[in-house]
């Protein structure tokens, strides 16, 4: 199965570090969806929802503010001012 590393990071913490299968965010240029072997991307995010799924358990799912998503190497890095993870996954 294949499989990338996912970093979802707010200013003042790390939020969730693991490996997934998807990635769903919001950008500037419109909804993104990255799977592994993407293509090298960077982009600008804008306010709204975004969710990872892991390999291993439930989906991630939480909102995010301004911020960037870069991939490269099937190593997905979310920074963003602040990440408020929602549902089973804030727990």
């Amino acid at each position: 199965m294949a499989e990338m590393i996912v970093e979802v990071v707010a200013l003042d913490r790390s939020v969730w570090t693991g490996t997934a299968r998807q990635v769903r965010v919001r950008t500037t240029e419109g909804d993104i969806g990255i799977l592994p072997g993407h293509e090298a991307v960077a982009g600008i995010l804008k306010p709204g929802g975004f969710a990872v799924d892991p390999v291993d358990g439930a989906r991630i799912e939480g909102t995010i503010d301004a911020g960037f998503v870069f991939m490269d190497n099937n190593r997905v890095t979310i920074v963003a001012d602040n990440v408020e993870l929602t549902g089973s996954a804030a727990a």
